[in-house]
């Protein structure tokens, strides 16, 4: 942490955080003596640890990711892959990977389990593939056909049929297991079956969604129809299309697709400092080989302005920062609302509404005296804003509109729980602007 510019405050905090610390156990209400831990390290839990671990093993994971190669790691699992014309230069790159990764492991103290490690070749050319095995820490690894990397099968070709299959086993026995529970039919089991089943269906379906077609993709519309006859009760020999229709729910497809526009969407709406915001730039690019997942559904979207999306920061505010106090529930008896109503200086009172495809604002502003200001504008097309937008617009265009104003207390009145909610406690969503207001 020293090496990579954390200043010496921070460190002698980290440092007094994790040592000298001790534990107890408690068993049936009866709790052991203190001890202390002589290698304590960071308590279960604590969110600390995501934090460490990253400069844990960052030596390891720091590289540039490009069309040669680059390095992922979620917590201790760590991938990386070389990129090159042949088997050949592959080879070489992946025993440098082995090297680094070994000699990471000798400073810093952790450990490689040769008998978890997986090396594959990801080709559709089998004379180019490669099954001389590689030498770590004494042990042969030789190349697999399928590897499981956070959760997705992924094959030499890339063709994913296992993840699919898998998927689709899982599927079924939930939605059988759905289907066990009870008798009943209806709403309750829809709301049930897209808690249960789709995800286990879903996930990670932005990767592998574009090789779900013809017979691959008979196992997952056997899920659905499964799914639907747990909802309303349907014959056996029902068609998949119409059990869906029936039960409301919507097909796998679509809700592949859902989830791919609301990626490729969020890719857009991050920082420009974002490296992932400048991939989508290149897979916007035509290719005639080797081409993103994402690129059927970029050339889908063409004609949508993606780059005159709102810009999503990380937060909003600085956890630091004071957030405004809100009150979204009170008794007419409650010490709160007396409080407010005496010692408020300004009073504003906004709302919002969506009529003929359009969406309005309007406000009222009472100052210290007794005159009233009002303001009532057009936010814009039912399409692109909404009522929520328009009370965080009417709130920012009203508190614009005051005089600088010190030491005064303003409250704002609004019918709108949502909005009250994100003031509250802003997140990363839309509205960012008027949020920081």
């Amino acid at each position: 942490m020293r090496a990579r510019g954390i200043p010496e405050d921070l460190l002698r905090w980290v440092e007094a955080f994790c040592s000298e610390r001790t534990a107890t156990v408690q068993v049936n209400g009866q709790a052991s003596e203190v001890r202390t831990l002589p290698q304590a390290g960071l308590p279960q839990g604590s969110p600390l640890s995501p934090i460490l671990f990253l400069f844990f093993n960052a030596d390891l994971v720091q590289q540039k990711i490009n069309c040669y190669g680059g390095a992922i790691a979620f917590v201790d699992d760590f991938t990386a892959w070389v990129a090159g014309p042949t088997t050949q230069d592959n080879r070489k790159g992946i025993e440098a990977i082995i090297e680094k990764a070994l000699d990471w492991e000798r400073r810093s103290g952790a450990t490689f389990e040769a008998d978890k490690t997986a090396v594959i070749h990801f080709t559709r050319w089998a004379k180019r593939s490669d099954s001389e095995p590689f030498t770590i820490k004494g042990q042969a690894v030789e190349p697999k056909q399928h590897v499981k990397i956070l959760g997705v099968i992924m094959d030499i070709g890339l063709r994913y049929r296992e993840h699919i299959a898998r998927v689709a086993t899982k599927g079924l026995e939930a939605a059988m297991e759905l289907k066990r529970l009870s008798p009943n039919w209806g709403r309750c089991r829809a709301v049930d079956k897209c808690r249960t089943v789709a995800p286990v269906v879903d996930y990670a379906s932005n990767v592998w969604r574009h090789r779900c077609k013809d017979r691959v993709a008979a196992a997952i519309s056997r899920v659905q129809k499964v799914g639907a006859q747990a909802i309303i009760g349907a014959f056996i020999t029902v068609a998949t299309s119409v059990a869906e229709a029936e039960a409301h729910i919507a097909s796998a497809p679509e809700r592949f697709t859902r989830r791919a526009i609301k990626l490729w969407t969020d890719l857009h709406a991050l920082p420009e400092t974002n490296p992932l915001r400048k991939l989508t730039s290149r897979i916007r690019k035509f290719r005639r080989f080797h081409r993103s997942p994402f690129f059927q559904l970029a050339t889908a979207l063409n004609e949508i302005p993606m780059e005159d999306l709102e810009t999503i920061n990380p937060f909003t505010l600085p956890p630091w920062m004071e957030r405004v106090q809100t009150v979204t529930e009170w008794n007419d008896d409650d010490a709160t609302l007396t409080r407010v109503d005496e010692d408020v200086t300004v009073r504003i009172a906004v709302s919002s509404s969506a009529r003929n495809e359009v969406v309005g604002v309007g406000g009222i502003i009472k100052g210290p005296g007794t005159r009233l200001e009002t303001f009532s504008f057009t936010h814009g097309m039912r399409t692109e804003q909404n009522p929520f937008s328009g009370e965080l617009v009417a709130a920012a265009y009203a508190l614009r509109f005051l005089p600088q104003l010190r030491g005064q207390t303003v409250t704002i009145l609004t019918s709108n729980k949502a909005a009250v909610l994100t003031l509250r406690n802003p997140r990363q969503q839309s509205g960012q602007d008027m949020q920081a207001t």
